[in-house]
């Protein structure tokens, strides 16, 4: 069983992703195994709470929330009690609050504390001083203890390279097979430089065989959710790539000033709300009142194809526009965080549907433009 499973939320209109776990509650005098979850904008949840690391901490601290029952405690699995038990767990709380932490790192894609203490250990092989070891010393006692043996993700040596480097010339430490050891040596220290030097290289080589059905891959590109209350820049540049941009799409036959018009006017079920929507001046005043007018029922399951509709036919309307899309080449495009987080980045806990759906139109443009399609 894996420590932890994909979960999810909704926040308003958005979905923020989120790993979750078992853990037991206390209730008066009993124990409920339910799930705990961390999602990607940072909260913690259980049952009917909500709370952030901190809290996370103390719920652990003053035995809300345990890892094991005391022996004879009642418990209670999905609304089902058992007798009294006696349960142990080898994790200890701040185990599970470090495992947690990098689970939200990695729905951030950001780098998690095993990801941090590898690049520190490249950058001390690269240039030794003693400055760097103790950064790479730092990183490394950031790892959850129980994770560091795999930090490497290297079997053949597990962590030993490392803990060679953080010891002393003549210090003892244990060896990769249980039971046994190995005493540190200035050959021993440099063969584990060597190691790291290698590793960086070795990357390189694995990332140009995973792309060689295409070009590397190149850094995001932002297309930021700005509002211009004196009017649009000239020449507007990235900026037509916005769904506010005015420019005119049109959906069976009606025409919308802008894909965000569009939008929102399509959402609504009241016939009156829509055709505001559609005479609103900007498309900051569209998306107001489109959130203001009652929502149709299917909606949420039907809107993702609905904005990939509006956008091709935006992009398919005014080859100007479909050109600035082209020009951003094989950039992947962040949508700004001015929308919700199921269109946007939202500060890289969103869904970026957007953003996604631009990136699918620009290939079929550039396929289009090659005769492929």
């Amino acid at each position: 069983m894996p420590d932890t499973t994909p979960t999810s939320r909704n926040v308003e209109d958005d979905v923020v992703r989120g790993r979750q776990r078992l853990i037991f509650v206390r209730d008066q005098d009993r124990y409920v195994l339910t799930t705990l979850g961390v999602y990607a904008d940072g909260v913690v949840a259980w049952r009917w709470t909500t709370t952030d690391f901190d809290g996370l901490g103390a719920a652990f601290g003053d035995g809300t929330l345990t890892l094991a029952p005391p022996e004879g405690a009642r418990i209670i699995i999905e609304g089902t009690a058992t007798g009294p038990a006696r349960l142990e767990s080898w994790l200890t709380p701040e185990l599970v609050i470090g495992d947690l932490a990098d689970e939200v790192d990695r729905l951030n894609e950001r780098p998690d504390s095993s990801r941090r203490a590898y690049e520190a250990f490249l950058d001390y092989a690269e240039a030794p001083a003693a400055a760097g070891l103790e950064a790479a010393r730092a990183a490394y006692l950031a790892i959850p203890e129980h994770r560091r043996i795999y930090f490497l993700g290297d079997m053949d040596h597990n962590d030993v390279p490392a803990r060679i480097l953080l010891a002393e010339p003549g210090e003892r430490i244990p060896a990769r097979r249980p039971g046994t050891e190995l005493t540190v040596t200035e050959a021993s220290r440099e063969s584990a430089l060597d190691y790291f030097r290698r590793q960086r290289p070795a990357e390189a080589q694995w990332a140009a065989r995973q792309s060689a059905d295409g070009p590397a891959t190149t850094p995001p590109m932002t297309v930021s959710h700005t509002v211009y209350p004196q009017g649009w820049p000239d020449p507007p540049g990235i900026e037509v790539l916005q769904n506010d941009y005015p420019a005119i799409v049109v959906h069976r036959g009606r025409e919308y000033p802008s894909v965000t018009h569009a939008y929102w006017a399509l959402s609504t079920s009241d016939d009156a709300a829509h055709d505001r929507i559609v005479a609103a001046g900007r498309g900051r005043d569209a998306a107001s009142l489109g959130a203001e007018a009652p929502r149709r029922d299917d909606w949420t399951a039907a809107r993702l194809a609905v904005m990939g509709v509006l956008l091709r036919d935006k992009f398919r309307r005014h080859p100007a526009i479909a050109a600035t899309l082209l020009s951003t080449g094989e950039h992947r495009i962040l949508y700004g965080t001015g929308d919700a987080r199921y269109w946007s980045r939202g500060g890289r806990s969103g869904t970026n549907w957007v953003g996604r759906l631009l990136e699918v139109i620009r290939s079929e443009l550039a396929a289009e433009a090659a005769g492929i399609l």
